[in-house]
């Protein structure tokens, strides 16, 4: 045995494995009859009839499919049919069968082009990649008990849950504009740099944005269609373009579906509201050259209304916590193969969500209608072009419209009524060319060069009045990407198992704000086969967002003796401007990271990831004033005019878009304008974040089953300051934002038929700065439980899964917070209120 080899069976303790193992006695053949299921069951099938161990690498059959297997099969041939061309490697090693590779060098030799391998972070498939990357299949996120995919990544600790998420409340407002959601909808925000500066993605497709923040909702894809998650937290613009500061998301799709799967749930609140009833069927044919399947889900639940939780009662009735919901969504999938092997795919995804939001304010009552329709089409064809080229087109059509009708009422008579639509577009066509170049002792330098044109529109409709503002976008961009294997399994060597570099270059040009370079540069070392040391390095950038550069520029008068430091006599007023702004430049960032992966080869099951992430983020959009009755500070005196000549009043008002308003009832005499103030969404903001992430999973027999356990903890410190001439204040750890440390950790077993997973979450300890006095919002900890049992019979009840799940076991209550006027007493943000969460899921394969 090699001392690399040693070494890493030394280091077991630390390891984690997947461990299918049965008797030992194995049979010649087998006979068997599986329908098309998941991989992974298709495999315990197979060690249970044949008495092999099959040992499984972590994370490598997450969310895949095995077609049918049916017949008579020696132990190796059924393995083999269950993969299909799946493209998962495969070894025999006496008894015992591997699934999988767990070093990446395994795949640095071969040639990738012949499978159609999804890697998330890089275009070239096939190839490892310096950045984390953490995936989460579909069993995944049922074993875990969620209802939708937007629960399963809130509860990822590199996710932030504020921005465009469910519950997110009125308060949260003083964590950033972002922090609301009218859509109802859930948008990925790594890191908490917003769901702006993260990148979500459908089978490598981007996706339009929904209402006005730029965000993407994730949670109208139904669950029973995904394959799995891929989650990159590292800057990744040099590969996807505009941002991807914080990461990216990829949700991919099965590849195929053959069959039918229907499945029902309903849960309610032990406290009280939020009954939730949610039902879904996924149907699919197959043929030779390809196939077709569709899925859909629906789901309703009532509002959860603040009279029903004591600490939340004050806010009057009636106040929603959650909003009543509504929605439809379904996702199709079309491939085919034609002569030549040229592969055709299709993707196309909808949904139509209603929520109905009502809060009490001040003695008047807000009525709000938001129906959110969002519609996705992306076909992509791929042609071979001989034995190591290929060339591929995508296209892109995607369209989301926010309807919003809101109306404010006091005492039974309506005193404010809106009736809008935030519409947004996406058009994007792009093509590449992916082939090896040459032959290096570690295997093939292999390359993807492409380019393409992407259209972006967004616009704000008064459906009343027909007024409203508009903008777009387009970016025209090139791209490549160049994967060199120095070392691999071909010529390893004592201390260099594995060594492999990637370089990626892209230029975008807008329409807008011109041109912008993107490098980035990716190393993956293995000093053993057990042990990989990753590190990655690149430029970022993101847009400024439509909203910020289209929105309606306003003039209003405000009460100048109201500023604070004011000096100014009485009916001296001060001119307002807000709105987009104009000359506004990408937002750009310097990303780091540093990955060690260990994942032994003796104990093949275990991963143990630890990773250092650094950003820093500079020209950050916002608007620089925050509260205008503090504009006279001196921080800000770069956006205020002081004594303004009446030309300069006269051409401030004729720059705004919509007449001039009055705030304050103060006189409309221009000449009593004492400072015009500038308060546009301009580029001033500057961001430093930094992240150390530690992921573990373990999984071995025990007990004629498999227990599994997994970490996944994260500490996370951000700060920002909103010029140059301020200091940088805390963002992380601040009540709605990230907390500086977040943890979840999972124990489960799973035998024959019986199931059982608890989940631990933790939350650390958050500021609350909204006042000279900080005080402390105390830590918590919660657990989620679940137990499933399923039929395995050949009667009426085969494939049949009855699962009961339970989120928040112990009832925990969101950290009281010193109450403000009219918003909710707690981080709507870090917490949700509504407690021990009950619910029964049933479904059926047919």
């Amino acid at each position: 045995m090699k001392f690399r080899d040693h070494a890493a069976s030394i280091a077991l303790a630390a390891a984690t494995s997947l461990v299918i193992s049965l008797p030992a006695m194995a049979q010649a053949t087998i006979r068997l009859d599986l329908p098309a299921q998941d991989l992974d069951v298709t495999l315990r099938a197979i060690a249970r009839a044949s008495g092999r161990q099959i040992l499984i690498v972590a994370n490598t059959v997450a969310g895949r499919q095995a077609p049918a297997v049916k017949g008579e099969f020696t132990p190796e041939e059924a393995v083999r049919t269950a993969l299909g061309g799946s493209g998962i490697g495969v070894r025999f090693a006496g008894d015992t069968i591997i699934i999988g590779s767990p070093a990446p060098q395994a795949t640095l030799g071969s040639d990738p082009s012949s499978g159609d391998i999804e890697v998330t972070g890089s275009r070239i498939k096939g190839s490892p990649i310096a950045s984390p990357k953490i995936t989460i299949g579909r069993q995944d996120i049922l074993d875990a008990g969620f209802a939708d995919i937007g629960s399963a990544l809130r509860a990822l600790p590199q996710n932030f849950a504020g921005g465009q998420n469910p519950g997110v409340g009125r308060g949260a407002a003083a964590g950033g504009i972002d922090n609301q959601n009218i859509s109802g909808g859930s948008a990925v925000n790594l890191r908490g740099l917003g769901q702006d500066a993260t990148l979500t993605l459908l089978n490598g497709a981007r996706m339009t944005y929904g209402g006005f923040s730029q965000g993407i909702d994730i949670s109208a894809i139904p669950i029973d269609a995904i394959e799995r998650i891929d989650v990159v937290p590292d800057g990744a613009s040099a590969v996807y373009g505009s941002d991807a500061v914080a990461g990216v998301v990829n949700v991919i799709l099965r590849p195929s579906y053959e069959g039918l799967s229907v499945s029902s749930r309903l849960g309610t609140s032990t406290d009280g509201g939020y009954f939730s009833q949610q039902y879904s069927a996924l149907g699919g044919v197959a043929w030779d050259n390809g196939g077709l399947y569709a899925g859909y889900t629906y789901r309703a639940t009532d509002a959860l209304e603040a009279r029903k939780r004591s600490y939340t009662r004050s806010l009057g009735d009636p106040y929603d916590l959650y909003p009543d919901l509504d929605s439809h969504a379904a996702v199709a999938r079309l491939t085919q193969t034609f002569s030549g092997d040229a592969r055709f795919a299709v993707d196309g995804l909808f949904s139509r969500r209603v929520i109905r939001p009502d809060i009490t304010v001040a003695g008047s009552i807000v009525s709000t209608r938001n129906i959110d329709r969002f519609v996705s089409l992306s076909p992509s064809l791929e042609v071979p072009i001989g034995d190591k080229w290929s060339v591929t087109v995508k296209g892109v059509y995607s369209d989301d419209r926010t309807t919003t009708l809101a109306s404010q009422s006091f005492s039974g008579v309506e005193i404010y009524s809106a009736y809008g639509c935030y519409c947004n577009s996406l058009y994007s066509g792009e093509a590449y060319l992916e082939g090896g170049l040459f032959s290096l002792p570690g295997g093939t330098v292999r390359i993807v060069a492409g380019g393409g044109h992407r259209l972006n529109r967004f616009a704000y409709k008064n459906l009343r009045t027909g007024t409203g503002y508009s903008g777009d976008q387009k970016d025209s961009y090139g791209y490549a990407e160049l994967f060199v294997p120095l070392v691999s399994d071909r010529n390893r060597s004592a201390f260099v198992d594995a060594l492999s570099f990637t370089i990626a270059g892209r230029y975008d040009r807008f329409n807008r704000f011109g041109s912008i370079a993107t490098p980035k540069l990716g190393i993956v070392y293995s000093p053993i086969s057990s042990l990989d040391l990753k590190f990655s390095w690149g430029r970022s950038f993101k847009a400024p967002t439509l909203l910020q550069q289209y929105s309606q520029r306003s003039a209003a008068l405000i009460d100048a003796t109201s500023l604070v430091g004011s000096t100014d006599p009485a009916g001296t007023t001060a001119l307002l401007t807000q709105g987009g702004g104009s000359g506004l430049k990408p937002e750009r960032a310097t990303t780091m990271s540093w990955t060690a992966s260990f994942h032994p080869v003796a104990d093949p099951g275990l991963s143990l990831d630890f990773t250092y992430f650094r950003v820093r983020y500079r020209d950050r959009v916002l608007t620089p004033i925050t509260g205008y009755s503090n504009s006279l500070n001196p921080v800000y005196a770069d956006y205020i005019v002081r004594n303004p000549t009446l030309a300069q009043v006269e051409a401030t008002i004729a720059a705004a878009d919509t007449a001039l308003q009055n705030y304050d009832g103060v006189s409309y005499d221009l000449s009593k304008i004492a400072y015009i103030i500038d308060n546009h969404y301009t580029n001033v903001a500057n961001q430093r974040i930094q992240s150390i992430d530690l992921t573990l999973q373990y999984r071995t027999q025990f007990a004629s089953g498999e227990v599994s356990t997994s970490l996944n903890a994260s500490w996370l410190d951000s700060s920002q300051r909103n010029n140059e001439y301020s200091s940088y204040f805390d963002k992380a750890g601040s009540i709605f934002n990230p907390p500086h440390y977040r943890a979840r950790a999972g124990l489960g077993w799973e035998g024959h038929a019986l199931k059982v997973f608890s989940f631990f979450n933790y939350t650390g300890i958050l500021k609350d700065r909204r006042t000279a006095t900080v005080r402390n919002v105390r830590s918590t900890v919660t657990m989620d439980t679940q137990i499933g049992y399923t039929f395995a019979n050949d009667g009426p009840l085969r494939d049949l899964a009855i699962n009961l799940s339970v989120e928040n076991l112990f009832n925990t209550k969101p950290p009281y917070m010193r109450p403000a006027a009219y918003v909710e007493p707690y981080d709507t943000t870090n917490y949700s209120p509504l407690g021990r969460f009950v619910s029964l899921s049933i479904s059926k394969t047919l």
